[in-house]
């Protein structure tokens, strides 16, 4: 039997992210916890806020990378998850309990690390780190459709199999399941498309 319900919105999970912008005025540095992401081939779309600091910097300075979480630092995500990089902070997040921060980096103690191939830092304890180049936005009511073109992926040695293969087995990313940070916890069996290493 199911039961119809009513929700004013439906959150149901998916990685979590920590997306990096540059601010091109005051050269500052801003994290932006995501984790309404997907990737189709070298394509990385995101859902954002129209009101996020991230999102203001990426639509003047087109380029961000995004972070990859394990389930390691979900304290420290959550340290920054309720700030915002935006002075200018609307109602409704101050409603939430929004409040302005001008350094995630160290409230979170997270560690910045140069980009490579653009100017958005990378986050290093994050194991998976994607830098890209916005390549189209879509505006919607009160949020945007962000797609970015993938220009550089940086995966930490201690997860890697080889040179090209992640070995899923040391690989837990945080899941933000319900608004529940959790994690992968064990294999129930792969797809027939698998592409990385696993004994």
């Amino acid at each position: 039997m199911f039961k119809r319900i009513e929700k004013e919105s439906f959150y149901y999970g998916f990685p979590v992210v920590l997306m990096t912008t540059k601010d091109t005025t005051s050269d500052k540095d801003n994290i932006t916890v995501i984790s309404s992401t997907w990737t189709l081939g070298r394509t990385i779309v995101v859902g954002l806020g129209l009101a996020n600091k991230g999102f203001l910097n990426l639509i003047v300075g087109k380029e961000a990378t995004f972070n990859i979480a394990d389930a390691n630092i979900w304290e420290k995500i959550e340290q920054i998850a309720k700030t915002t990089g935006n002075e200018n902070i609307p109602d409704y997040k101050k409603k939430a309990g929004y409040t302005y921060c001008p350094d995630k980096f160290k409230l979170g103690g997270l560690t910045k690390t140069r980009g490579i191939d653009i100017s958005c830092v990378r986050i290093k304890e994050c194991p998976i780190q994607i830098e890209t180049i916005i390549t189209e936005i879509t505006i919607r009511a009160d949020f945007a459709i962000v797609e970015c073109e993938m220009k550089g992926i940086f995966v930490d040695e201690k997860i890697l199999h080889d040179d090209s293969h992640i070995d899923v087995n040391k690989w837990f990313p945080l899941i933000y399941k319900f608004r529940e940070y959790s994690s992968t916890n064990g294999s129930l069996g792969v797809n027939f498309r698998f592409q990385e290493y696993k004994k």
